[in-house]
């Protein structure tokens, strides 16, 4: 499983990854556009390649345009919200983060207030 997924962010990371792309040099604007028209072109060989009928070929090609600009846009945001996320909020797995552990102590049922050990580091599993 962790073979499918490294090779999917690979995948992306080429795709999307400033460092990584071969079209790095223009402009994020500019490699949208060249995935966009690249869509188009794919689409467009598709729908005369399956469809016979001239309103088979309009509603197909339609459909398959529409459905890659969909997902070249989802999996382009969904990307850079998953890579960009460790950046913007300070939240490790690798400590303990509970609020509530910050404050020193905890309100019990009753209302009575329970101090924590201060050489406690907290968690489950110790």
């Amino acid at each position: 499983m962790n073979r499918i997924r490294n090779w999917m962010i690979d995948t992306a990371g080429i795709m999307f990854d400033d460092s990584k792309n071969d079209l790095r040099s223009l402009p994020k604007t500019v490699r949208l556009n060249v995935l966009v028209c690249l869509s188009f072109v794919w689409s467009t060989v598709f729908s005369i390649w399956v469809f016979t009928t001239m309103n088979q070929l309009v509603w197909g090609w339609t459909g398959l345009v529409v459905g890659h600009i969909g997902l070249i846009m989802a999996v382009y945001y969904t990307f850079k919200q998953f890579h960009g996320a460790e950046k913007r909020y300070y939240y490790h797995f690798n400590s303990y983060h509970s609020v509530g552990r910050s404050r020193g102590g905890m309100i019990g049922y009753d209302g009575t207030r329970v101090k924590w050990d201060p050489t406690d580091p907290g968690g489950e599993h110790e």
